[in-house]
């Protein structure tokens, strides 16, 4: 069964051998000493974020993380100092799986800087114990993500005791993993790590280890699978994304949000290579800093494939760029094989479907959404765009649903339709965020009114730009704030949204000439007629404008069902 908890420790152990175990010997290292420690680390800052390794997690550690996954997004205190999952704190939504193609990897933990940043939780203690000449060899065979399409959640989104929060749980990383103590002289295999301990052939074996899932169910797995293989679903790296302070303004970046790029973050000061976060001086190679041509440049000449993606994404030469985002892919960075795709376009759609499918085997979300985008089968497209979405990509749960209510008027189709906006306006797609409000606001008979969550939606939208969302937050906010509601129906009317220049009209004596399109107007009148409050209060607000009081009516049926704006528009209209 799928338990992040079912992670074990194996005591140290000393396993005598003969033979070749006289040569390995010579190379293990002395016993662990304090006197011989690697040194104190550096206290580095890691407010933008990081990747962590959990493997040193113990069993109640892990669980903690597992329930806190489960009962919204986790989230934690981190810092230099160390990491904690506060249990009774969350962040309203929730977590996919989404499969990749099966990875194996070792990553080699060589000093106490690495270790620190690497396993924020027990590194200082292990750095501060391990002897020279080791290392903590730490072997993984990954199978796909656990995500959320949450960007930037502010304090404001924090529920429950969330005294010390600073990140939350962006992803987490999962499949099977084996810890084991090393040594410099040697280096080892992924299925070498996870058999260590049951090798008695060399006193190297002297090892402590900790292990979570089986390596061998781990073959099971596929990049389209829905959930991991039983006893492969142990929780291996987190990526950890900063809590926003927020306070009612604007995001920092406002409008659109952009297509997702997966680069890796470290603590200040350190560049991530080979799996872990380590000094430049120690990597033969590395992610270079986004928006860095030269340091790109040089990364890329030395073969590291996510330098060359980004140098990529530099380059103003469109077949340069080309080249550069082949050459990443064929190193196997999924996000530029994606890149490429969408390069090539509808001139060769054969190309970049498979460039699409590659991306989105890789784990990288946006390629499968592109890849449902460019699907013929309408089951097909929608699968691939769902998959889109539980791998993190927002216009993925957007398009999935809008494929869904196209597909379908039934109540179900409806409601699923409605959640994936849900996810979709998490993770910034400023549209979804508006239908997500109106359905909060009485829109649709599927969710049971609430104007606080309704107006924290709208706000949302209007704060990335969004219009639509600027007219709707006005008009959820007429009645209790009358200047903020002016404020927000003067950015819509800016932008051509004809009942927002209505209720500066109506509601403000303002001059605006308000035409209607008779196609938005009639789908107004539709739905208002099937019992929609909401298009009822916009409808009489349009139509009011124009001194045309045919809605009155409907109107004062809209206000006895809660609509509080057509309360005051059905008196104005007398």
């Amino acid at each position: 069964m799928d338990r992040l908890h079912k992670a074990f420790v194996i005591p140290v152990m000393v396993l005598s051998g003969c033979g070749t175990g006289a040569v390995a010997e010579q190379v293990r290292p002395d016993d662990p000493t304090a006197a011989r420690a690697l040194g104190e680390a550096e206290c580095r800052d890691v407010a933008a974020g990081a990747e962590p390794l959990v493997v040193d997690w113990k069993p109640e550690q892990r669980g903690d993380l597992e329930l806190a996954m489960k009962d919204g997004l986790a989230v934690v205190k981190y810092s230099c100092d160390g990491i904690t999952v506060l249990p009774d704190c969350h962040i309203d939504g929730s977590y996919a799986f989404s499969g990749m193609t099966r990875k194996e990897q070792v990553v080699r933990l060589e000093n106490s800087d690495e270790l620190k940043a690497n396993l924020p939780l027990s590194g200082a203690k292990i750095g501060g114990e391990l002897q020279r000449g080791a290392t903590i060899d730490v072997a993984m065979v990954l199978v796909g993500k656990r995500r959320t399409t949450w960007r930037e959640p502010t304090k404001q989104d924090l529920q429950g005791q969330c005294d010390g929060a600073t990140h939350f749980v962006r992803a987490a990383t999962v499949g099977a993993f084996a810890m084991a103590t090393g040594t410099k002289a040697s280096t080892r295999v992924a299925a070498e790590v996870f058999g260590a301990g049951a090798d008695t052939k060399s006193a190297s074996s002297k090892e402590t280890q900790n292990r979570d899932g089986d390596p061998k169910s781990c073959t099971a797995a596929s990049p389209d699978s829905t959930t991991p293989p039983e006893q492969c679903g142990a929780a291996i790296r987190l990526v950890l994304a900063p809590i926003r302070t927020g306070g009612g303004g604007p995001p920092e970046k406002s409008a659109s949000h952009p297509v997702a790029v997966d680069t890796a973050s470290c603590p200040a000061g350190l560049v991530y290579a080979q799996g872990k976060c380590t000094k430049k001086d120690d990597a033969p190679s590395y992610q270079c800093k986004p928006g860095d041509a030269a340091e790109c440049k040089a990364q890329c000449d030395k073969g590291h494939a996510g330098s060359c993606g980004a140098l990529a994404r530099l380059e103003k030469d469109p077949d340069k760029a080309k080249e550069l985002f082949q050459k990443a892919c064929d190193g196997d960075d999924a996000s530029a094989c994606r890149a490429l795709g969408e390069r090539l376009g509808s001139g060769d759609p054969d190309k970049a479907a498979a460039l699409f499918e590659k991306a989105c085997n890789g784990g990288d979300a946006p390629g499968c959404t592109q890849l449902g985008k460019l699907t013929k089968d309408a089951a097909a497209a929608l699968a691939l765009l769902q998959r889109g979405c539980d791998a993190g990509d927002p216009d993925g749960c957007a398009s999935a649903a809008d494929r869904v209510r196209a597909a379908g008027s039934s109540l179900e189709d409806q409601r699923r339709a409605l959640l994936l906006d849900n996810r979709a306006c998490q993770g910034g797609v400023s549209r979804s965020c508006v239908t997500i409000g109106r359905a909060y606001d009485g829109g649709f008979k599927l969710f049971a009114k609430n104007p606080i969550l309704a107006q924290m939606s709208f706000r949302r939208a209007c704060y990335r730009g969004d219009a639509q969302g600027c007219f709707e937050l006005g008009r959820s906010m007429y009645e209790e704030d009358k200047e903020e509601a002016k404020r927000d129906f003067r950015m819509a009317c800016l932008q051509n949204v004809v009942p927002a220049c209505a209720g500066l009209v109506v509601l403000f004596g303002e001059n605006h000439a308000v035409f209607p399109d008779p196609k938005v107007r009639m789908s107004l009148e539709r739905s208002c007629m099937s019992g929609n409050s909401l298009d009822c209060t916009v409808l009489g607000l349009v139509d009011l404008a124009n001194h045309n009081k045919t809605t009155l009516v409907s109107l004062q049926r809209a206000c006895g069902e809660g609509q509080k704006l057509a309360c005051t528009l059905a008196e104005k209209g007398k």
